[in-house]
């Protein structure tokens, strides 16, 4: 989706929320809802510190051009949450650690530690979905309360990760999403 400018990343996005709309409703208002202020953060920021031409005589007048770039990267993040949330929606935890395991496999040639990697997706997976199934939005002091509890020592807890190796679907599916990549850098030459 990094790749998509203008008319490509708005159809995309525009897909990507309206299917996410259509499958899990609830769960995809309440992330678009709790990322408002992101949102629209990214848009004016990109409004005045993008040069370009002004929007109003002023000096402290935002660009055209800082909104116009603004808005796409609101649109691009609006349509990776959408994105998310189809696939949180779609896939078990457990399916999505194994398949990310999977997909590390070729770093660990290289010395990087699958299994750790995993284990602290799993363990931020866990914390972030008890933050996100709160129905009411956290104030600064409640969270910075619970943060604190989180750090205290605790019992341990077990936490296993299921390996499932690659089907030829999945395969076949890399290996093209890899050649469409490699050709898109190609191009970009």
């Amino acid at each position: 989706m990094q790749i998509l400018q203008g008319t490509p990343l708005i159809v995309f996005s525009a897909l990507c929320v309206l299917l996410a709309l259509s499958c899990c409703a609830n769960r995809c208002r309440l992330t678009l809802r709790r990322c408002r202020y992101l949102l629209l953060a990214i848009a004016l920021v990109y409004g005045w510190a993008t040069p370009g031409q002004y929007l109003w005589p002023s000096p402290w007048s935002p660009t055209i051009e800082g909104l116009a770039f603004g808005a796409l990267q609101a649109v691009r993040l609006m349509g990776v949450l959408a994105a998310l949330q189809l696939l949180l929606w779609r896939l078990s935890s457990a399916q999505i650690f194994s398949g990310l395991y999977a997909l590390l496999r070729p770093f660990a040639y290289v010395g990087l530690n699958r299994q750790r990697w995993a284990l602290r997706l799993s363990l931020t997976m866990r914390f972030s979905a008890e933050f996100l199934s709160q129905p009411e939005p956290l104030a600064w002091r409640t969270f910075a309360q619970r943060l604190a509890l989180a750090e205290q020592p605790c019992e341990l807890q077990e936490v296993s990760i299921l390996v499932e190796s690659l089907s030829f679907f999945d395969l076949l599916l890399l290996i093209v999403l890899c050649m469409a990549a490699l050709s898109t850098l190609l191009m970009l030459r």
